[in-house]
């Protein structure tokens, strides 16, 4: 299902876009689990041959030897989990498009199912950017959008909110919220009807106590 389907027949796309593949699928290869899975991968191999061809502690075992088998595989889980992460990592970039409308941002994700997040621009209360060190090399970059916090079961503070990640015309897309998000406040406060023709309170600047 295309993102387009799931926002409103009256609604007006405004940017649609994906992440740029290859930073991506490199964000997923190179992170900190990528290191900790390789120790984790070295340590348990050293201890497979060491027994095997070393020290001969696994043959002085017998039969028993072959239990150590289904251990080892569950042991070296980190590894799975870092593997499969780069291997889907695809799959997600396939299933992965953003959209900002005349009344919305969506977000769809997902791997074996999709999802599709839609934030009004009523529900935001902020916008940021962000680049990492791979996004600056290929001259991309993130953009964070909060719509509220929510308190986790440890006593931490979740954002709530929608990423935008990887694309090409990020700031494009960061003042286009925060323009549209002002427009959509504007006229949800003075609806065309009840404008005055004059407002002297807007885009003025504060001038202070002139004392």
């Amino acid at each position: 299902m295309r993102i387009e389907d799931y926002k409103n027949n009256d609604e007006v796309i405004l940017w649609k876009g994906k992440p740029n593949k290859g930073v991506y699928i490199k964000e997923r290869i190179f992170t900190p689990l990528a290191l900790f899975a390789l120790i984790w991968m070295i340590i348990d191999l050293g201890i497979i041959f060491g027994g095997l061809f070393g020290t001969g502690a696994f043959e002085a075992m017998g039969p028993m030897q072959f239990m150590l088998v289904p251990f080892f595989l569950l042991h070296m889980m980190p590894v799975w989990i870092y593997i499969g992460r780069v291997i889907f990592s695809v799959a997600s970039w396939n299933n992965t498009e953003y959209m900002v409308t005349d009344r919305a941002v969506y977000s769809k994700t997902g791997v074996f199912q999709t999802k599709c997040d839609r934030k009004t621009f009523q529900e935001i209360t902020n916008v940021s950017v962000h680049q990492g060190i791979i996004d600056k090399h290929y001259d991309v970059g993130d953009v964070f959008i909060i719509t509220g916090h929510t308190t986790t079961s440890n006593g931490g503070v979740k954002e709530l909110g929608i990423n935008i990640i990887d694309i090409e015309d990020y700031m494009k897309v960061y003042k286009l919220i925060n323009r549209t998000g002002t427009d959509v406040y504007s006229d949800t406060m003075y609806p065309n009807d009840l404008r005055p023709k004059e407002n002297h309170g807007y885009k003025t600047e504060y001038k202070g106590n002139e004392e």
